[in-house]
């Protein structure tokens, strides 16, 4: 009679872990900021969000924001108008700003809508020269502040 209550509950335990880790959701998989770059840091803001895991996306979209805001700034200063020409040699101010632009969608989503305005303001505000890639574009790029003025006005329509 001992054996069998000495043994029942170990098997309880290792029931009740199995049952509780099956119930669990995948978890995300750790961060990985790896060399830091506006590339590195965007795929992972990608691969991210089309997996859904919108909260890692934001974690990525600030450390993006937060490496190459200082660099941004000085390449916005640079210019008296959108470059058209070596777009991609103002890949800080291009990143930053479609990070902030990612990053108020995804607070839109999530009903932050303060949050939200503080990217898209930021964008107009410092940023106002930043550009991204979209196939959609006739050029194939687009500014990011033209982005964040439609949403603005998105947010002021449903506040109303």
């Amino acid at each position: 009679m001992r054996l069998k209550n000495s043994m029942s509950i170990p098997i309880l335990m290792v029931c009740a872990v199995l049952v509780a880790g099956c119930a669990s959701s995948p978890s995300s998989p750790p961060l990985n900021f790896g060399d830091g770059s506006v590339g590195n840091l965007w795929y992972w803001v990608e691969d991210r969000r089309n997996a859904g895991d919108l909260d890692q996306a934001l974690i990525y979209m600030d450390k993006l924001i937060e490496l190459h805001s200082a660099e941004a700034r000085v390449e916005q200063a640079s210019l008296s108008d959108y470059p058209v020409k070596d777009i991609f040699n103002y890949q800080a101010l291009n990143g930053v700003g479609k990070a902030l632009l990612g990053k108020g969608e995804i607070l839109m989503e999530k009903g932050d809508a303060a949050g939200s305005r503080e990217a898209f303001n930021t964008i107009i505000r410092d940023f106002g020269y930043a550009q991204y890639e979209d196939n959609r574009s006739p050029n194939g790029w687009s500014k990011a502040a033209e982005a964040a003025e439609r949403n603005l006005k998105v947010l002021q329509a449903n506040a109303s």
